[in-house]
């Protein structure tokens, strides 16, 4: 995987692999693979020699590694999740917390900034916009949205990120996503990916 390099969604850089070609023991040229479009299932991606080149399934499967490897990196680091680190991160939110995570008061802030909570009391907040729908308890489609919760243990208060939660509720209602690694277990197991 030395071949492949990651880069980091920077300001108007998108998130992308370079990786160099080689056919035959030579050195062909080097290519660059928007992430982004390549979890939508474009496999064509531009060269520095000017030419369109169509992923093999090595290229894939090592294009597939390296994202996972390095968005696993920053999602279940285990550390503090900031504000500062998610800028940085040039992730979604959904790439870059994990359900679990204690999170800072600046992230809390700016979440409850974009639009008027769902909910917000004193120790709990859920963010304004519905995520996506879930099935309840009673097989009916409700709307979940992301939810941090605040926790005090042994004197300390620091906010947790519960998930995408029914309104009102604090338990994760819908399975963390991981499309490139979605796609590198179907390309795995023989799939068309």
């Amino acid at each position: 995987m030395n071949n492949y390099r990651y880069y980091r969604p920077i300001g108007n850089n998108a998130e992308a692999v370079e990786f160099d070609v080689v056919r035959k023991g030579k050195y062909v040229t080097t290519c660059v693979v928007n992430v982004q479009l390549l979890l939508f299932g474009i496999k064509t991606h531009p060269c520095g020699n000017g030419d369109d080149v169509k992923l093999t399934d090595h290229e894939m499967a090592e294009v597939l590694k390296v994202i996972k490897r390095e968005r696993d990196a920053v999602k279940y680091s285990g550390e503090l999740k900031t504000f500062e680190g998610w800028g940085n991160s040039g992730l979604n939110l959904g790439d870059y917390l994990a359900v679990g995570d204690e999170v800072d008061e600046a992230l809390i802030d700016q979440q409850m900034g974009c639009v008027p909570p769902r909910n917000h009391r004193a120790g709990y907040m859920q963010v304004g916009e519905p995520y996506t729908d879930a099935v309840d308890d009673n097989g009916l489609y409700r709307p979940t949205y992301a939810t941090f919760h605040n926790r005090n243990e042994s004197g300390s208060s620091f906010w947790i990120y519960a998930g995408h939660c029914f309104a009102g509720e604090d338990v994760n209602r819908v399975p963390e996503k991981d499309v490139a690694g979605a796609m590198l277990k179907k390309f795995m197991e023989g799939a068309v990916v």
